[in-house]
């Protein structure tokens, strides 16, 4: 009898097994295509912010040329020498420095062009700081319309002939030769070209630099290709591509080959076929093509589409993981009926090792500058780069304001619908924030719903109207979760910043004034000069 009843446990088991692996099997297929869209999108946000962060070490530096000329400074005593190289038909600075300059003619000796090489030096001076926190920029090079380039870091003698390719470069010829001269700065990406000075690919970032509305050159941001390629890092992402504005495509593929090529040339056979379908994509948006799934983003700083693409059988290797996890319990679980005693062992061992892992993940989570869930700068992270900025405040003794926003209600959200909305809310807040706020602002994650924004060359009634704005641009949106319409609003405190009032004072000023604001009803804008007034009046 009993090897009957032993016989039958072993069949019951058996068929169940078979039962609950398909049934796991369905549900894990659409967690591992979650997990895909999961890993995407955090590759996505990295290599957003990262580009962000790239805007705004251009932005300083386009603000340093354009703060030179606007304040008519005088030449200084940059007494550059050059010699003639006559097999590369070039003239090259003599000077022992990190920077080479370069003039494809003889550098005239015009009191303008003087001034100009000045300029181009005041920017220099800037480059070994900007690559030390982008490391990965190859090149930082400003390109003049009278005949000359300051380059950093310096090349090797045996390059000095490909400088003049530079000039040659589409983008190059673009902005600085068809360029209508209009006098406003608006910064410009490249599409991905050769490196002239190598073999790499690179992508580039730029402004022109005007002197009232005459162009002078350009400041030029080279970026390696590793900068985009090391931020793609999954193990369900096989292959991902970056393309330009020209429907130029970087990948893995281009990379080894080094080779420029175009969008669909560059995709499997069978997605190449169905290409009719990837214009129709929206951001967010996932499509299946035979055994291919592809995930569309669209970067949110600059004009470039990234599409990111699995197969079938990385899924299925994903589900099998998953599914040889269930197999195992499940056997443990008969081995337990059958008199092994080492279950609760391996289960407390892998809880350990999870709770381990949990540390080592707030841990690293404490370590960055950005704030994963809405790609802001955190506490960290604003008060670092703030205080870059706070240093150029002093060089050239301009002020600026700083907004403490925060949005009103905020619980209700979590309580009503959970706190997977309010992480929603806080990111479209967040999105809708930095549309409306200019390239040069600085948006950090203060704490819980607070954010605060730091407004470069902005005074006080300049801050006053951006805030509003800002307020008018939240309370307008409409925000979906799950098919249900929400209306967020903010109440936002202005206060003045100064090289004479720290960031602290700045900051605990504006949360004074938000905090009236949420006093006198919530949802509106109120600057902290504006309440000392009416309290001393009130005293009086």
């Amino acid at each position: 009898m009993g090897k009957f009843w032993l016989k039958f446990l072993k069949s019951t088991a058996v068929i169940f097994l078979i039962i609950i692996f398909g049934v796991n099997y369905s549900i894990q297929k659409k967690k591992s295509i979650e997990k895909f869209k999961k890993q995407a999108d955090e590759n996505f946000f990295t290599m957003d912010n990262n580009i962000s962060s790239v805007n705004k070490l251009l932005n300083i530096l386009e603000t340093s040329g354009d703060t030179y000329y606007k304040k008519n400074t005088r030449v200084g005593n940059n007494n550059f020498r050059f010699k003639y190289i006559p097999e590369d038909d070039l003239y090259i600075s003599t000077d022992e420095s990190e920077r080479v300059v370069v003039g494809v003619d003889k550098i005239s000796s015009r009191w303008s062009v003087k001034k100009e090489l000045d300029m181009s030096e005041v920017l220099a001076s800037s480059y070994d700081n900007v690559i030390g926190v982008m490391p990965d920029i190859a090149y930082i090079y400003y390109v003049s319309n009278s005949g000359f380039i300051n380059l950093f870091p310096k090349v090797s003698d045996d390059k000095y002939s490909s400088l003049k390719n530079i000039y040659k470069l589409n983008f190059v010829k673009k902005e600085l030769f068809s360029k209508e001269k209009s006098g406003e700065n608006e910064s410009f990406w490249s599409g991905i070209y050769k490196d002239p000075l190598g073999e790499d690919l690179l992508i580039s970032r730029g402004a022109p630099i005007y002197e009232g509305s005459t162009l002078k050159g350009l400041i030029t941001l080279g970026l390696k290709s590793d900068f985009f390629v090391k931020k793609i890092d999954s193990d369900l992402i096989l292959e991902f591509f970056i393309v330009d504005e020209d429907g130029n495509a970087l990948s893995t593929e281009n990379l080894q080959n080094k080779k420029v090529s175009k969008f669909y040339d560059s995709l499997p056979q069978k997605i190449y076929d169905k290409r009719y379908k990837l214009p129709d994509m929206k951001p967010c948006d996932i499509e299946k093509i035979g055994k291919y799934y592809i995930y569309y983003e669209q970067c949110n700083s600059s004009p470039w589409r990234i599409y990111y693409v699995t197969d079938s059988m990385k899924l299925h290797s994903e589900m099998l993981k998953s599914n040889l996890v269930f197999l195992s319990l499940w056997f443990m679980s008969l081995v337990f009926l059958y008199g092994a005693l080492k279950r609760k062992a391996v289960v407390e061992d892998s809880q350990q090792t999870i709770e381990k892992l949990q540390v080592m993940l707030r841990k690293s989570d404490k370590e960055i500058e950005k704030d994963f869930l809405t790609g802001s700068y955190n506490r960290k992270g604003f008060t670092k780069i703030a205080n870059l900025e706070l240093e150029r405040m002093k060089r050239y003794d301009i002020d600026a304001c700083v907004m403490m926003m925060d949005i009103d209600f905020f619980k209700k959200f979590n309580d009503t619908y959970g706190h997977a909305c309010g992480d929603f809310v806080l990111r479209s807040f967040v999105r809708v924030v930095t549309k409306n706020v200019r390239l040069s602002d600085i948006i950090g994650r203060w704490g819980g719903e607070e954010f605060l924004v730091l407004l470069p060359e902005t005074d006080y009634k300049g801050a006053l109207l951006a805030a509003e704005k800002v307020r008018k641009m939240v309370e307008r949106e409409v925000f979906y979760y799950h098919k249900q319409s929400l209306n967020i609003t903010v109440t936002i405190g202005v206060s003045t910043l100064n090289v004479r009032k720290p960031l602290e004072k700045a900051v605990a000023e504006a949360d004074a004034a938000m905090y009236r604001g949420k006093e006198d009803g919530r949802n509106r804008v109120v600057g902290f000069q504006d309440i000392m007034t009416k309290d001393v009046k009130w005293k009086k």
